[in-house]
């Protein structure tokens, strides 16, 4: 059998699949067979497979993966799921359908990478949260969390007692998204609280903006807005989102504390900015700033003098039908994801996450899987088993 892992987080949108894809990618690079699995996923996309999760699709399409979607994520929760779930008499045997789909994935790999989703104990409305699904799969858990001392032990401790009280077994720590200047004090305590509990510090990630932000596809594909017009830049991140809701010179004054690429986001009808856009263009050369997008809300789209303005300088157009504020809300709430053509990301992946992360200390505290059949797996197997010795006898009689 292969040698599981199971990336498990303190919460959700820390980080999990950015670490997956790392250590996918240092594997793959070291002549290991690997596959990638997220049994339980809540966040699905329609693609030429069906309605995949978006983690399985990011891996796939990057990775080239032979494995069905189907086994990869072998259940997927929608909308209503739970509920009918709750209120079926007699319920799916989700466990079974995950090792089911774990063996087709896992035939002739070195190594299976699983994914989590949100904390320890999500799923348990299923019976089947992340630490039960690490135990049966028999996979080694490391923790993810996020940078900091305090409220991070918390939730590590917290997520280490839940998993081990299932028998899953956590072996270690990664802690992302940590400020440069704060590193080594992290380092430190994290060190102290693993020590303390036989375990290992894996890894310590710095903070990216890149990783951090959305790339202005995302923004499209969450949002949905209309697109006025485009300059094949989806791939950017972005790394300010900046409401033009006050006047014109309150407006470029704070203007001027941002830095990177800007994506501005006001009402259609102000065209005062957009004529003023052309002028911090010129700003924004020099001061390591650039306005790539707008993006529009208002009941009405923008003027064609406006869109031409903006046309003009090249500049990335979307309108939300929508108040300000209602937009501003939905950008906020946009979970932050690695697409597979977002190679601005992968290539941040590879620079700061790969890096950072001692892969041979976590390979070395790996095993082969032993996964639990199920009462009626036993039976099945001794069925076959019988079956096969049957013929056998009758071969060797003849």
């Amino acid at each position: 059998m292969a040698k599981n892992i199971f990336i498990a987080a303190t919460d959700k949108d820390i980080g999990k699949s950015t670490i997956s894809f790392a250590i996918i990618d240092k594997l793959i690079s070291s002549n290991f067979k690997v596959g990638f699995m997220k049994p339980v996923g809540q966040r699905w996309l329609p693609s030429k497979w069906g309605e995949v999760e978006e983690d399985v699709i990011l891996m796939k399409n990057f990775f080239d993966f032979s494995d069905s979607p189907i086994f990869m994520n072998p259940v997927v929760i929608k909308k209503g799921y739970t509920e009918e779930y709750l209120n079926k008499m007699i319920k799916p045997d989700l466990g079974q359908k995950i090792i089911d789909a774990y063996e087709q994935v896992a035939i002739d790999k070195d190594y299976i990478v699983i994914e989590g989703t949100g904390h320890g104990g999500v799923g348990s409305v299923l019976d089947k949260s992340n630490a039960d699904v690490a135990k049966i799969l028999d996979a080694k858990v490391i923790l993810l969390a996020k940078g900091g001392i305090g409220s991070t032990i918390d939730k590590l401790e917290l997520n280490r007692v839940f998993f081990e009280s299932k028998g899953a077994q956590v072996i270690g720590i990664i802690v992302n998204k940590v400020i440069d200047s704060k590193i080594q004090k992290v380092r430190l305590s994290i060190e102290k609280y693993c020590k303390k509990n036989n375990l290992k510090l894996y890894g310590i990630i710095p903070y990216s903006p890149i990783l951090s932000n959305p790339t202005l596809g995302q923004v499209i594909d969450e949002l949905k807005p209309e697109i006025l017009h485009e300059t094949n830049e989806q791939n950017i991140v972005v790394d300010n989102f900046f409401v033009a809701a006050t006047n014109i010179d309150e407006f470029i004054e704070f203007f001027r504390g941002k830095k990177g690429n800007v994506l501005l986001v006001f009402p259609s009808v102000r065209l005062d900015i957009v004529f003023a856009i052309p002028n911090l263009k010129k700003f924004c050369t020099v001061n390591e700033k650039k306005i790539f997008a707008v993006l529009f809300s208002g009941d009405k789209p923008p003027s064609e003098i406006a869109v031409k303005t903006l046309i003009d300088e090249d500049i990335n157009i979307l309108w939300q039908k929508g108040d300000t504020f209602s937009v501003i809300s939905k950008l906020s709430k946009i979970s932050i994801k690695t697409r597979y053509r977002d190679n601005y990301k992968i290539n941040e992946i590879r620079k700061i996450v790969i890096k950072n992360v001692s892969y041979n200390a976590i390979l070395s505290k790996l095993s082969s899987a032993k996964i639990q059949k199920t009462k009626w797996r036993k039976i099945k197997q001794k069925f076959v088993n019988f079956f096969k010795k049957f013929r056998k006898n009758s071969i060797i009689q003849k």
